[in-house]
């Protein structure tokens, strides 16, 4: 255990303080936020700056920080990593492995070196662009339709102090974004796993990105997590750059309390205190990676997330903690010997929402039963096929309605929604289509839905050409609506389909 008390504490008289008139020893309750909803009480006698450090509701309690723990800025594990010239190699590792693999229906390949790339946007700011590879992608027939991400692991065991993160959060999903602390020190979670943890995109409930997942453990079954609502402030896959931001304290205020505070462009969010807290040191870990189900199914191709900086300053030794001497396991690359490319910004930023949008394949994926991305409405009486008519590729889709007189589901009905697209969120989309003929009919339809599947709105576009055109509308996602539904019909006769795209151009 590294402790040192005889280093003075610059606000161990404020400790006292805050203990109140009794003369007894300051509880948690006495000041520290439990994280939920009720803002700490304010002695009255506090001063505007004494609240400042002590309230983490007020607007300066982040900026406070080295009145709550002094930084150590001597320490040689501090680093901030702004991507010049790409990673440091001094400071990190880039990782090959796999865990939670044991899950059946659920397969998926890990985290590969092989998906971390840089990239430069046009105001020359460097980035780190960490592709996840979703059921779709195709790329490696070794390993093809099964989810990959990409992950660094800092060489060093970092201790108690400030972690943050500048990034732009994978948006879809299926993958969760995150950084976290880890190590284990008798090699069995059930026994230890200290983990701090920023996840974003985990959760089934249709709200991926409005709930920022904070958790904490010591092993595995002891652990919290809160999951404070953030839409007020911004949606988590808004395609902007946002600061994410944990201190880890092992002795909040001097009062021997384990506490983790949460922020988000330094707003404090929440903050979990007590036995749930770690005091080993570990190494931080970034990245992004595939869990098996509870973070929603990975029906995309690819898509990324995009990383700025990265830095970590620790607290002074009053922050006291223990050492976990393991090194984290799976194959940790040198990031000079990993191979990473760089690629243009375009190819990061101008993903296709929509897959299978060339309609080259007639294929059934076996784990959500489409055709790589497009849905057979139940209601179709219809049929479809590849067709060697296009506009690019080789084939497109040819959409045929029943002959038979069904009442209005005689047509052939495909669609692909798009989850989490937010109020305000703004798209390009455009898809060429024709008609057979002048007796044909058809629609490209366009619905917003919310979570639990109800219409927000709608607009329909007849086809009406008999030649391929392109049909481009920019959608703006309507109030209340956290879907968009794509569907491409033929009503009578047949209609031909290529070339669809939907790319995301800014949020609100």
């Amino acid at each position: 255990m590294k402790v040192n008390y005889n280093r003075l504490y610059p606000f161990l008289g404020l400790t006292i303080l805050l203990g109140g008139c009794q003369g007894n020893t300051p509880s948690s309750s006495d000041f520290i936020d439990s994280g939920d909803s009720s803002k700490p009480s304010n002695d009255a006698s506090l001063s505007s700056s004494s609240e400042q450090i002590v309230d983490p509701n007020n607007p300066n309690y982040y900026r406070n920080v080295e009145n709550r723990s002094a930084f150590d800025a001597t320490n040689e594990l501090n680093f901030v990593d702004d991507l010049k010239g790409g990673l440091n190699n001094d400071v990190w590792w880039a990782l090959d492995g796999a865990w939670h693999t044991e899950d059946a229906g659920a397969p998926h390949n890990g985290v590969r070196r092989r998906n971390l790339f840089y990239t430069k946007d046009s105001d020359n700011n460097d980035y780190l662009a960490i592709k996840g590879r979703g059921y779709y992608n195709t790329e490696d027939s070794k390993t093809a339709n099964l989810p990959e991400g990409g992950v660094i692991v800092t060489k060093n065991h970092l201790t108690p102090g400030r972690y943050e993160i500048q990034m732009a959060a994978h948006p879809r999903e299926g993958a969760v974004t995150a950084m976290w602390t880890y190590c284990t020190v008798t090699g069995n979670e059930l026994t230890s796993q200290n983990e701090i943890d920023i996840e974003i995109g985990g959760t089934t409930s249709g709200n991926q990105f409005e709930h920022l997942w904070s958790t904490t453990w010591t092993k595995k079954t002891n652990k919290e997590t809160k999951a404070p609502k953030v839409s007020d402030q911004l949606y988590l896959n808004d395609g902007k750059i946002h600061k994410y931001s944990f201190d880890w304290y092992t002795n909040y205020m001097g009062t021997g309390v384990k506490r983790i505070d949460w922020f988000i462009d330094e707003v404090y969010l929440t903050s979990i205190t007590g036995e749930v807290v770690p005091e080993h040191n570990m190494p931080l870990w970034v990245g992004l990676w595939f869990p098996p189900r509870w973070a929603g199914n990975p029906s995309f191709v690819n898509d990324y997330l995009l990383v700025k900086e990265i830095s970590f300053t620790a607290f002074e030794s009053l922050q006291w903690y223990e050492d976990c001497r393991a090194q984290p396991g799976y194959t940790k690359v040198n990031i000079a010997d990993a191979g990473i490319q760089t690629i243009p910004f375009a190819e990061v930023q101008n993903i296709n929402k929509l897959s299978n949008g060339d309609f080259e394949s007639d294929t059934i994926f076996d784990l959500d039963g489409t055709y790589y991305g497009w849905e057979v409405d139940t209601a179709s009486k219809g049929s479809f096929s590849l067709s060697n008519e296009k506009t690019t590729g080789n084939h497109s889709f040819k959409l045929t309605a029943s002959k038979e007189i069904v009442g209005k589901y005689n047509g052939e009905y495909l669609k692909q929604t798009l989850t989490n697209a937010y109020p305000g969120y703004e798209f390009d989309f455009s898809i060429d289509a024709k008609r057979e003929d002048n007796a044909s009919v058809g629609n490209i339809e366009i619905v917003y839905r919310n979570n639990i599947g109800s219409k927000i709105d709608e607009k329909i576009i007849p086809v009406t050409s008999n030649s391929f055109s392109t049909y481009r509308e920019k959608l703006v996602v309507p109030h209340g609506a956290t879907k968009i539904e794509i569907t491409i019909t033929a009503e009578t006769n047949s209609i031909y389909y290529d070339n669809a795209n939907l790319t995301f151009l800014k949020a609100a």
